[in-house]
């Protein structure tokens, strides 16, 4: 514990505070409360938190603070999580400039306020799904783009021979890695597949709402389902990069302080 205030006499509070840790890994879970944790590392130890904070499964938002343009991208670049605020706070993500979304344990679907946020809502038709990234709105000095990245292992069901290979093209066009079993699985065992990212299985059938009903009952990440070729955004996640570039320049005074809103 490095410090705690105090809480009112009356009523349900959480009383801030700052305790000390060795690393996220002590934490397990998310604290959604006014818990601050503080953990030290060397600078030649940078890579190792990279790798604990991508293995804790949550990825909502990210946030850093430098000067070096170089680290600030091989950090982002490595990271598996939705939202990453560089040079500024983590908080007020605008829509149409920030779209919002965590992944893995943090993770629903497409960001909200996101270009593929409503076409979730509406029946799959086919469009072409962009892999470049996409820059936003923002005030002066912030850059806002939006980043599209392989979701990982993708199961190939068919369930005809053409449809599976289909799936794999499709899966290995997005950068994922196409399994397809020798022996479709039961869809009860897809509740215990810990390593998919994605179930592609393109007949509206029984098997179907098996497939679904097992997936319902998986625990940890969402595990995506691909029900015909329109869902290629099923294949991708979404990752937003906010930068402060005022920040940048050598300043360091502006490190910590939000991004100017005038024009």
């Amino acid at each position: 514990m490095i410090g705690r205030l105090g809480k009112p006499g009356r009523g349900t509070f959480v009383a801030p505070a700052i305790l000390r840790v060795n690393g996220i890994a002590e934490i397990g879970g998310e604290v959604f409360g006014p818990v601050l944790h503080v953990a030290t590392f060397l600078p030649h130890d940078l890579a190792r938190v990279i790798d604990e904070i991508n293995a804790s499964g949550y990825g909502l938002t990210f946030g850093m603070h430098t000067r070096i343009t170089a680290r600030m991208r091989d950090i982002w670049q490595r990271l598996k999580v939705g939202n990453i605020y560089i040079n500024r706070n983590q908080i007020g993500a605008v829509v149409g400039s920030q779209p919002f979304g965590g992944e893995g344990l943090s993770g629903t679907g497409p960001k909200a306020g996101g270009p593929h946020y409503l076409p979730r809502f509406q029946k799959p038709r086919a469009r072409q799904l962009d892999l470049q990234p996409q820059t936003f709105p923002g005030p002066t000095g912030e850059s806002n783009t939006l980043y599209l990245a392989p979701r990982g292992r993708v199961l190939c069901l068919g369930p005809g021979d053409d449809d599976r290979r289909s799936q794999v093209t499709l899966a290995e066009r997005f950068g994922n890695e196409a399994v397809v079993p020798a022996r479709d699985p039961a869809p009860e065992k897809l509740a215990d597949d810990d390593d998919i990212a994605v179930v592609a299985y393109w007949r509206h059938d029984d098997r179907l709402a098996d497939i679904r009903r097992a997936l319902s009952r998986r625990e940890g990440p969402i595990v995506a389902l691909m029900t015909s070729c329109f869902e290629t955004d099923r294949l991708v996640v979404e990752r937003h990069v906010c930068i402060d570039e005022t920040a940048a320049g050598g300043n360091i005074t502006l490190l910590a302080q939000p991004p100017s809103r005038h024009a």
